[in-house]
């Protein structure tokens, strides 16, 4: 990706109480945000990380210190998402203990 394409955002459906997860792309750093509905313009959580990199830990997505539930469609498609940005995305589920 061409660092002059950043930053890009996208938003996911979290699959609780109508809650949406917002993920931000920047050239050195990823920020997340969640908002109370998709039509919120401000969000009631957010986290950012310095570096491209996420870790999945069951149904959670974590930026930085944050920690994001979400259904385990929306958390496939956020994956996806952020690996077409070339963000890493390592998982914690299974290999190692939290």
């Amino acid at each position: 990706m061409k660092a002059s394409a950043l930053p890009v955002e996208h938003s996911f459906p979290t699959g609780s109480h109508g809650t949406t997860l917002v993920l931000m792309v920047c050239a050195g750093w990823l920020w997340a945000g969640i908002y109370a509905s998709p039509h919120s313009a401000t969000p009631t959580e957010v986290a950012a990380a310095t570096g491209r990199s996420a870790t999945v830990r069951g149904r959670e997505l974590q930026i930085g210190t944050g920690r994001f539930a979400l259904s385990q469609k929306s958390l496939q498609s956020a994956r996806r998402w952020l690996d077409r940005q070339g963000v890493r995305v390592r998982d914690l589920t299974a290999k190692e203990p939290a």
